[in-house]
């Protein structure tokens, strides 16, 4: 039976915060469902996980050399080796899937959270484990939920943790192990926690830790052997040598990873600093540890307006800004208070594996925060224990025992309190919108009209479903840059495999502007379609393969002057010539624009034609005193003024005609400046 807590005031405090953590967990699995079902990314690398599993339904290794068809993320098979083997059973592959294993990870995880609690110290202490957890959701960047291996490997690590430390014969210790080896194949981070169960098995029974050691390392190593006979070797380029290609930021683990904890999760840091100090008594290392976490206090004190986004976005308490201080000094405040009120020894009986977990899991997300391109999935691992040793260290230091009596003792549960009302955030931003939707109908409508396969490099997942075939990702065109990149990209292109490109905001195709050009720039209602979490970005520019054919505006009116005539314009004054120009302009559509020259003035004029959409969308490139205008009647509804640097460069422009919807109209060309010159191309109305 758990020890007694003596103050009521204490108990009740300690109930609100058991009720907080409950309500965070009960938030996550309504989010969860709500999310589930969105069939575009959330997190912009869910589809190209799953479509890893895609490549497994096609009869395809995802371990291969590195082309446009296909580049793997650096992560062991487990996650998609699941999602394929479910898929064959349901008999679909979606993103819905690939979230479903996801929140059943997590619910499995937060299970093990209320088991382990519940053992040590009582049910209350297990609700409040899992809801620690819980409650980190949005500060470990949403991910308990989304088609990746991270939930996964995270209950794995669980399971075996809980396996190792409660089944204690040797069965416990061959099933933790080989339980530890498939959270291995499911994400390489899992590593860190062998080392660290296998030295408490040590010290428990030897005989144990060799079973334990040879199950983990052993089943491991023989499915990755595996793997690379299979794969004549790329398993192991993409899985290890991959990951040595990514840098390794040691600023970050030595400093920047505890100073973004300690804002973001402090009682993660704070609670079992307090209770350390009691477990070890060597006190030099509670000194040292908290003199270094000062440190990165008054380090992130010193860039007050520079913040780094990814981690501290979604706090709610960023504004006005001395607030985002706030937390970390109220949690330090509440268990310094607490530890001057109680200097004797505190004699502690959680067991010290917990804490042993704890630093492995504070060392896997050091280790994960401190690489390349890391995100604030890496916390994680520390999250998990966290949730395991914060409840025990606070039931140690609140609860009555022979030889300690703390006084003060509701200053503990005060602090977690506060922890538990910094971690609020905004479940509607978290969760696809009406808007999110109607952005997601629009974008199927649109590349329904492109004739041919598609190449989607942020959402390989779609052009799968959309095409039937799959294809690389964005981030792998990065990833294997160090290998000397995707070589067969570059001439796909040019070969014009694909009808369209679609590139996301933020990021690029090396190579595309050779035989693509800029067909359309997707327009959104705020931030419809942009991912809820991770890098930012949402589809940005179709790109449409060059065509030499002449496409019609309207009847007799040409779109693209590829018939070198002026089908259906009317030219005035002498800039514009006899015919379209044929002479090279950066971003053109096809070999021909019209394009005015250096010298004289003059203007181009469209014959009437009637307005079918919304928008009337066209490359524009321009220098000197030049416009564009769309009139209905003689009177200008839209217009646009291209600001030209030192060379001429087509961009897609969009104007405004939904007012003339139904209307006939006419576009002119006005060149105005006799040293200037203006280009137009690729006319097109869209909605």
């Amino acid at each position: 039976m758990s020890p007694a807590i003596e103050s009521r005031t204490t108990r009740l405090l300690l109930d609100a915060a058991i009720a907080g953590g409950v309500a965070y967990a009960v938030l996550f699995v309504v989010l969860a469902l709500v999310r589930a079902p969105y069939g575009f990314e959330l997190e912009w690398m869910e589809g190209g996980m799953v479509s890893h599993a895609a490549r497994l339904l096609d009869g395809q290794p995802i371990y291969a050399p590195p082309g446009a068809d296909f580049v793997p993320f650096f992560y062991t098979p487990g996650y998609p080796l699941t999602l394929a083997g479910l898929a064959s059973i349901l008999g679909g592959l979606t993103l819905t899937l690939g979230r479903a294993v996801s929140i059943g990870a997590t619910l499995l995880t937060f299970g093990f959270l209320f088991r382990v609690g519940q053992r040590e110290a009582g049910w209350r202490w297990g609700l409040l484990a899992m809801g620690l957890y819980a409650g980190m959701f949005r500060v470990t960047g949403a991910f308990y939920d989304l088609a990746r291996p991270d939930a996964l490997f995270i209950a794995l690590v669980a399971a075996a943790t809980y396996v190792a430390y409660y089944h204690r014969t040797w069965r416990g210790a061959l099933f933790a192990g080989a339980i530890f080896a498939v959270g291995f194949l499911t994400k390489q981070t899992t590593s860190v926690f062998v080392p660290a169960v296998g030295l408490y098995l040590l010290w428990r029974d030897w005989r144990h830790a060799l079973i334990f050691g040879g199950a983990a390392f052993g089943l491991a190593a023989l499915g990755v052997w595996i793997g690379v006979q299979m794969t004549d070797g790329w398993m192991w380029t993409y899985i290890f040598e991959g990951h040595q290609g990514h840098l390794f930021y040691w600023k970050n683990i030595l400093l920047e990873y505890w100073r973004d904890v300690l804002f973001v999760a402090p009682l993660v840091l704070l609670l079992p600093l307090l209770w350390f100090g009691g477990k070890v008594p060597v006190r030099i290392l509670s000194v040292a540890l908290a003199g270094w976490w000062t440190y990165a206090f008054v380090f992130r004190a010193s860039g007050f307006g520079d913040f780094p986004h990814m981690y501290y976005r979604d706090l709610w308490y960023l504004e006005p800004r001395w607030l985002f201080f706030v937390p970390p000094a109220l949690i330090a405040l509440l268990l310094g208070a607490f530890r001057l009120a109680n200097r004797g020894p505190m004699s502690p009986p959680t067991h010290g594996f917990w804490l042993l977990m704890f630093v492995a899991g504070a060392g896997s997300s050091g280790l994960n925060h401190s690489t390349q391109w890391a995100y604030s999935n890496s916390l994680m691992p520390i999250a998990l224990f966290a949730a395991c040793l914060i409840p025990l260290a606070a039931r140690d230091l609140m609860t009555h025992r022979e030889g300690w009596r703390p006084r003060f003792a509701a200053l503990v549960p005060m602090a977690v309190l506060v922890q538990l009302v910094a971690w609020i955030y905004d479940p509607i931003a978290q969760a696809p919108s009406a808007a999110d939707e109607a952005a997601l109908a629009r974008l199927d409508a649109r590349l329904a009209q492109v004739e041919g396969p598609i190449f989607f490099p942020a959402h390989p997942l779609y052009s799968w479903h959309r095409d039937g075939r799959v294809h690389t990702h964005q981030m792998g065109i990065q990833d294997v840059a160090f290998m000397g990149g995707v070589r067969d990209l570059s001439p796909r292109l040019r070969a014009k495999t694909w009808a369209a490109v679609v590139v996301d905001e933020r990021n690029r195709v090396p190579g595309l502007a050779r035989s693509y050009y800029v067909g359309e720039r997707f327009r959104y209602a705020g931030d419809a379609l942009k991912t809820k979490t991770g890098f930012l970005v949402r589809p940005g520019v179709l790109w449409l393969a060059q065509d030499p054919t002449e496409r019609r505006l309207a009847e007799g009116l040409t779109a693209n002057f590829e018939g070198r005539t002026w089908l259906g314009w009317q030219v005035g004054g002498d800039a514009f010539g006899a015919a379209p120009s044929t002479r090279g302009l950066q971003g053109r559509q096809g070999r021909a624009a019209a394009w005015s020259s250096r010298e004289g003035t003059g203007a181009l004029t469209s014959i009437p034609f009637t307005v079918t959409a919304d928008r009337l969308t066209l490359l524009v490139a321009g220098q000197g005193r030049v416009e564009v205008t769309v009139e209905q009647a003689g009177r200008v509804i839209a217009r646009h003024r291209p600001r030209g640097g030192r060379r001429a460069k087509m961009k897609r422009v969009s104007l405004d005609v939904a007012a003339a919807r139904g209307a006939a109209v006419v576009v002119k060309v006005h060149d105005r400046d006799p040293k200037g010159r203006v280009a137009i191309d690729d006319l097109r109305l869209v909605d």
